[in-house]
């Protein structure tokens, strides 16, 4: 093997390691989430990548830890936060849910996130 397809593969090897991520992906997710497990495992990693703005730079270990419903359910519509420990810090993540003709839509209350260290 020539020396330059040694260092492509020893550069590629390094730079997968460096930004490995270690996501907890049981399911079904622990609490009181009304959600199925085909929802949860859908909505699963978009909580799990906005969990990165708030980690702790080199944090790797990511684990949902609770869930729970803020908003009742009503005309289709509920809210659940979603809790996050991303090593040193805990994010509430409020998801928005709405079950329509095609399924359900969520989407990740931002300006709402709480962050604990």
């Amino acid at each position: 093997m020539s020396k330059i397809k040694v260092l492509w593969v020893l550069l590629a090897t390094v730079t997968t390691a460096a930004f490995a991520y270690n996501f907890d992906k049981t399911l079904p997710i622990v609490g009181k989430t009304i959600t199925d497990p085909k929802l949860q495992a859908e909505v699963m990693m978009p909580v799990y990548y906005y969990s990165l703005r708030v980690a702790d730079q080199g944090c790797q270990d990511f684990k949902i830890t609770n869930t729970e419903v803020s908003k009742a359910k009503e005309n289709n519509t509920w809210n659940e936060i979603w809790t996050i420990k991303a090593c040193n810090a805990t994010a509430r993540i409020p998801i928005i849910f709405t079950q329509n003709a095609e399924g359900t839509d969520y989407a990740i209350d931002y300006m709402n996130v709480k962050v604990a260290k």
